[in-house]
């Protein structure tokens, strides 16, 4: 029966994302900056100022491109502009709590991203002719494993800051700032091997790194399997998820005593 619900919450959500299909496509060509930081170390791999050559560059930075992809949220606008307003108070209506809403909208959004993500990828193997290697089954599954519970954290992030809105008159732009650090420390800029070991060392205890560099490394074979990177994700996806719950309890309480 609940598997039953889920399928159907699923496809009602594939559907209406399909009617977005177009504005989807102009997303992820949005999304294609990190072509740009390959194009960059490849230039430098070249005139032999770096450790990797131009074409683990290329390998590397479409799996950053691949993982990003992945893990693209908006939940701090949705629900932001739920409570602003007002359509949240139709959703408490329903049966289902708004968490799961918009969790099945960002899922069903990706049914819809894939097929572009296959085309552009094709045109990536085309252009540079080795780059793209079957990185074999078990660095594949991990890829996703890390791909997918950082895209739970960004969303639980992204939420949690959308909830926020109960409290704030505009609180999407505290995920800037989260944002901002992601592309600075997750790997999108430059692999993280690249970095100053102390920095390093900070940074695999923070999200950021395993949000971008953690399933990209595993796909591009730039690094082996980490398992204190699984668990330090992990942890930070727990944590995200239990403020959030508490953060809805608290703002659902201040909204209904504001008379929605």
């Amino acid at each position: 029966m609940l598997l039953a619900k889920v399928r159907t919450l699923l496809a009602v959500h594939f559907a209406y994302m399909m009617e977005y299909r177009a504005e989807i496509f102009f997303w992820i060509l949005g999304g294609l900056v990190p072509f740009f930081f390959m194009a960059a170390w490849s230039e430098a791999a070249r005139q032999g100022y770096t450790p990797y050559s131009p074409l683990e560059y290329a390998r590397y930075f479409f799996a950053v491109f691949v993982a990003r992809q992945l893990a693209i949220v908006w939940a701090n606008w949705t629900f932001s502009d739920w409570v602003r307003t007002g359509k949240l108070s139709f959703y408490l209506l329903q049966p289902l709590d708004p968490m799961w809403r918009l969790l099945a909208d960002h899922v069903g959004e990706r049914g819809v991203r894939f097929p572009v993500l296959a085309v552009i990828g094709a045109v990536f193997a085309a252009l540079f002719p080795g780059a793209l290697v079957w990185p074999g089954w078990g660095a594949l599954a991990l890829g996703l494993a890390a791909s997918t519970l950082a895209f739970l954290l960004s969303f639980f992030v992204a939420y949690s800051v959308g909830l926020l809105s109960f409290w704030l008159e505009d609180a999407t732009e505290i995920f800037e700032l989260w944002y901002v650090l992601v592309l600075f420390f997750s790997g999108m800029l430059a692999p993280l091997s690249l970095y100053p070991e102390a920095v390093q060392r900070v940074l695999l205890w923070t999200p950021f790194p395993h949000l971008v560099y953690l399933p990209a490394a595993l796909w591009s074979g730039l690094e082996p399997a980490d398992a204190r990177g699984f668990a330090v994700l992990l942890v930070w996806t727990l944590v995200f998820f239990a403020a959030s719950r508490l953060l809805w309890r608290l703002g659902r309480r201040r909204y209904s005593a504001m008379g929605a």
